[in-house]
């Protein structure tokens, strides 16, 4: 027997973020952009600032131990970031148009 679900509006709830998932989605995808950032490196027709694996680390840019050590901050701070936008998100629920 199929049961009809009410709307969220009418429960009186906004929607609501999983925090592991955001934290695992902001982590990968911090650590996956530093990587193409490294990866970027090596282009020789290009000219970007590499700021980003700036951020993460203060080995030479180019190095092997900027890649590990970059990826491993990064992917922290994106975990760290990911959490605290699921929790903000989620606190700020009952601010939901009704």
């Amino acid at each position: 027997m199929a049961t009809a679900s009410r709307p969220l509006d009418e429960i009186g709830e906004g929607h609501t973020l999983s925090v592991a998932r955001m934290a695992v989605a902001g982590g990968v995808t911090a650590a996956a952009i530093f990587v193409l950032c490294w990866l970027g490196t090596f282009v020789p027709f290009s000219s970007p600032t590499h700021a980003y694996i700036g951020l993460f680390t203060n080995a030479d840019i180019r190095s092997g131990v900027a890649l590990i050590e970059g990826t491993c901050w990064s992917l922290l701070f994106g975990l760290m970031v990911g959490a605290v936008f699921a929790l903000i998100y989620n606190a700020t629920a009952p601010l939901a148009r009704k």
